[in-house]
């Protein structure tokens, strides 16, 4: 089992990566990018609904790590993995899993092509 100060250590370190996204919030950008993916049906296994994770800055996908990081234990606990892992540890996997995918909606943002070939790739030509 991850101890808590390890989980929070970890996602800390997430928080920090997010925060360093500086360049993704202008308004014009999140809108078209969220309109194109939402087009293509995209779908990444996040925690909070298509909708507001497509049009996250960076502030307020730190205030929903903070959100998640306040959730009470009970909350959390019907997720499962808290036998094995604990509960902080599941609080850092979902934590981790939206700093993933918010870092691949920071590149298509950024109209990094290779972002797009792969969305393109997994949506389009399926």
């Amino acid at each position: 089992m991850v101890s808590k100060a390890k989980c929070l250590e970890k996602i800390e370190a997430l928080r920090d990566d997010v925060r360093a996204m500086t360049d993704i919030d202008e308004p014009d950008m999140i809108n078209e990018t969220a309109a194109r993916l939402k087009g293509l049906n995209y779908t990444p296994p996040v925690s909070v609904g298509l909708d507001t994770f497509l049009t996250f800055t960076t502030a307020g996908l730190v205030r929903e790590i903070d959100r998640i990081i306040d959730l009470p234990d009970a909350e959390m606990a019907h997720l499962g993995g808290r036998e094995k892992t604990g509960i902080w540890a599941v609080k850092l996997e979902h934590v981790s899993v939206l700093v993933f995918y918010f870092k691949e909606l920071a590149a298509l943002r950024r109209q990094v092509p290779e972002a797009w070939d792969e969305v393109d790739e997994l949506y389009v030509h399926d």
